[in-house]
């Protein structure tokens, strides 16, 4: 029997982490995405929502049939075990792609909301009956499906593909968070200590897919976008494909910072064309300590914590500094800064001086936390300083002495 059955959607998967998944592949792939509960209700907020679809779920006999719509596709897709494509009740071409852990179907990502040359949808749309019956003005709906893009069924195709990458991932992820969440409980400090340091995220996407194929294909989707002159989708997929790799790779190593920050610029260009001028970045770094090595990830979490819970609601001037210097000659200073939400006191002294694991930030934090302990002991410090409104300071000191060329640790 299954061991996941009692669990829902949002007890298995960040909700924050899905939505930064979602979003990146609704940018990759340039189709509308939304991802469901196996009720057909969505669990994160929608990704590229085309006009006619915004405009037929503005009805609510329009959401509720897009809601049952959404639930069918899930169910069928999950039947098949693989990606389908299909006609949405309104008459447009969607994708469905089961989202399975453990053998229990929790819901599904679905994508498209677009017309397909092959397919000829407008012969299955009825306006007329679609306005009465929704109680949505005809002009409206004519307008809004001018602007629905038409795709070839060759790239549907390959799109359907390519997101059932993504939905076996969100799944392994699910197992991953289960599987932790349980070890962190039963176990001692110790035992909860190495099984951050194994990066479970990272390593379950590993065991899902042949690492190799998913590059394979990234880069696939990126010659394709050079082809179709589309330079930033180009841009956009390479960026991500060197995060993963960088992720999978180094998943357990120390690394230098000008490498960690390389990979930093990676991130931030990928949010740069979510967010667009809304966010900016700064990062100022001394030379000196370029090869100067900190665990893997250390730096991205806290600059991702920044954006997500600091700077996503501002609707412009947020930004992000990154700073490192040499202290005193014995010691390494980094600094994430942002002028975001901030965050009260009584966060700010859960984060500082407690262990918690509330939610994805605190995760984030005592992750990093915890694995800067395991590396340099009591020579290393974490503190974070907020003010509610005003934004956010995370400061670390690691000593100095540990670079490339001086240390004798063999990890």
């Amino acid at each position: 029997m299954a061991i996941f059955n009692n669990y829902k959607f949002n007890e298995i998967i960040d909700i924050d982490f899905l939505q930064n998944i979602q979003d990146k592949f609704a940018n990759i792939v340039g189709l509308s995405t939304i991802t469901v509960d196996e009720s057909g209700n969505p669990v994160a907020n929608s990704s590229k929502f085309s006009k006619f679809c915004t405009l037929i779920r503005s009805s609510d006999e329009g959401k509720r049939r897009c809601t049952l719509c959404d639930a069918k596709g899930g169910f069928d897709a999950m039947r098949q075990g693989k990606p389908i494509i299909y006609f949405c009740h309104a008459g447009l071409t969607d994708l469905a792609a089961p989202i399975i852990v453990d053998n229990n179907y929790i819901g599904c990502m679905l994508c498209g909301q677009v017309i397909v040359e092959e397919f000829d949808n407008k012969k299955k749309m009825n306006l007329n009956k679609l306005s009465k019956e929704l109680n949505l003005p005809k002009a409206k709906l004519e307008d809004a499906l001018k602007e629905v893009n038409v795709w070839k069924h060759k790239d549907i195709t390959e799109s359907a593909d390519f997101l059932f990458l993504f939905s076996n991932f969100i799944a392994k992820i699910g197992i991953s968070n289960i599987i932790n969440n349980k070890l962190l409980k039963e176990t001692q400090e110790k035992a909860r200590l190495e099984k951050l340091l194994k990066n479970t995220k990272i390593k379950a996407l590993q065991s899902q897919i042949n690492p190799h194929f998913l590059f394979n294909t990234l880069n696939t989707v990126g010659r394709m976008a050079l082809i179709e002159n589309a330079p930033k989708t180009e841009s956009l997929i390479y960026a991500l494909s060197d995060l993963l790799r960088y992720s999978i790779k180094n998943s357990q190593h120390l690394v230098t910072i000008d490498t960690e920050i390389k990979n930093i610029e990676k991130y931030l260009y990928i949010q740069h064309q979510r967010f667009g001028d809304r966010i900016s970045y700064e990062i100022n770094i001394d030379e000196r300590i370029c090869n100067c090595k900190i665990p893997v990830m250390t730096l991205q979490p806290l600059v991702e914590n920044s954006i997500i819970h600091g700077l996503e609601s501002k609707k412009e001037g947020g930004k992000v500094i990154i700073n490192g210097e040499i202290f005193y000659d014995k010691y390494i200073l980094l600094e994430i800064i942002d002028n975001g939400l901030g965050m009260d006191e009584v966060k700010l002294k859960m984060i500082n001086f407690y262990n918690n694991e509330n939610t994805s930030l605190e995760l984030g934090i005592q992750n990093v936390k915890d694995r800067l302990l395991h590396y340099f002991a009591h020579e290393c410090s974490f503190f974070v300083e907020s003010t509610l409104g005003s934004g956010t300071k995370v400061t670390m000191k690691i000593p100095h002495y540990f670079s490339g060329e001086m240390s004798c640790i063999n990890y």
